[in-house]
């Protein structure tokens, strides 16, 4: 059993906890229903290291409000429900009343599925909701981006390489993200991932557009190590021989990282990748919704979310270098065929051992 990395605020409280997966898990899901009728719907998916905080401050909130409320707020998340099996009800939709009324997504294939996106968004079923502030701050590529394709920028993660001081290597530092491909630093990378998947989409996408779909299997040859994120914290600076100088973890995990280890987060020339949420409203019921928006974007929602190095949109500073997909490729693509394929790709280049522990 692989033990829970946790950090502890200086009021003794845990900011965040999320172990490795279970090695087995039912593939129907928990039975948690993603809909309760005649409710006010809440879906969220959120980064593992921040499902506890968000489930905390998100059942406060709702509790008050149900209190003084005939139409009540259901959220799975606080119920525990399974993603998966609500992700696959999520794209077995075809009408409005088989979707919540606010859906926040921090995984983007759903949203960005094909079938997903015609049917709900680009419909107008679903508004995108993107504060006002956050508008006014964004680059004009990415405003006009939001405004004119109904995309709800809601919160702003990233993902960044973290070293391990520890370890003595005669390579250079890489300084780009397309530096990675370099067989310079064969063997020399970890991953996050788990269950037999990396969890890196958002590079790869970004490799694939900058380099070509080659520039995958070039990074898959330079991948030591596929693990999920709590194995590679605990690897950090440790005995394990396996473990590499260079690991590639979401900030919303290396919050989490000790501060007794020597490690430190290197910043690239293109910035961190980003890890954005997006955020989605029935149009048709925005108004009654909107307290819950209106907490969404609260003091008390933006602690939480600072706990896992997320920012809400306005929070974020658009003027440092970062690192994305281009919404274009974004959008006159599949996301989900697309990381799917990207995803096989990887595989083909991988060692046979990448995800042994």
């Amino acid at each position: 059993m692989i033990k829970s990395f946790d950090r502890i605020d200086r009021d003794g409280s845990v900011l965040a906890t999320c172990g490795s997966p279970p090695l087995t898990r039912k593939s129907t899901g928990n039975g948690i229903p993603l809909l309760k009728k005649g409710a006010i719907n809440l879906y969220m998916n959120m980064p593992c290291p921040l499902k506890v905080v968000a489930k905390m401050v998100i059942g406060e909130f709702v509790e008050i409000y149900n209190a003084s409320h005939e139409v009540p707020i259901y959220s799975p998340m606080l119920l525990d429900g399974d993603s998966k099996g609500i992700e696959g009800e999520l794209k077995s939709a075809r009408s409005e009343e088989e979707i919540p009324e606010i859906m926040i997504a921090s995984g983007l294939h759903t949203v960005l599925s094909t079938n997903f996106k015609k049917m709900f968004i680009d419909s107008g079923i679903y508004t995108g909701i993107t504060s006002e502030m956050a508008l006014r701050q964004m680059p004009e590529t990415y405003r006009k981006i939001a405004t004119e394709n109904n995309i709800g920028i809601f919160s702003i993660g990233q993902w960044s390489i973290v070293c391990d001081l520890s370890l003595n290597t005669i390579v250079p530092y890489p300084h780009r993200w397309t530096d990675l491909v370099d067989p310079l630093y064969k063997g020399l990378i970890t991953v996050h991932g788990y269950n037999g998947k990396a969890s890196i989409a958002a590079l790869l996408l970004i490799l694939t557009e900058k380099l070509g779909r080659n520039a995958v299997m070039d990074f898959a040859g330079n991948i030591r190590n596929v693990w999920h994120f709590a194995e590679i914290l605990k690897r950090l600076d440790s005995t394990e021989p396996r473990r590499t100088p260079f690991n590639l973890l979401p900030n919303a995990a290396t919050v989490q990282m000790p501060t007794k280890k020597q490690a430190a987060i290197l910043e690239f020339e293109d910035g961190p990748v980003l890890a954005p949420m997006l955020m989605y409203v029935k149009t048709s019921r925005l108004e009654e919704c909107r307290p819950l928006i209106n907490f969404l974007h609260s003091k008390a929602m933006r602690q939480a979310l600072r706990r896992g190095d997320f920012r809400l949109a306005e929070e974020f500073d658009w003027s440092q270098p970062f690192s994305y997909p281009s919404w274009e490729y974004l959008l006159n693509n599949d996301y989900e065929e697309l990381v799917a394929t990207l995803d096989i790709e990887l595989k083909k280049g991988l060692l046979p051992d990448v995800f042994q522990t």
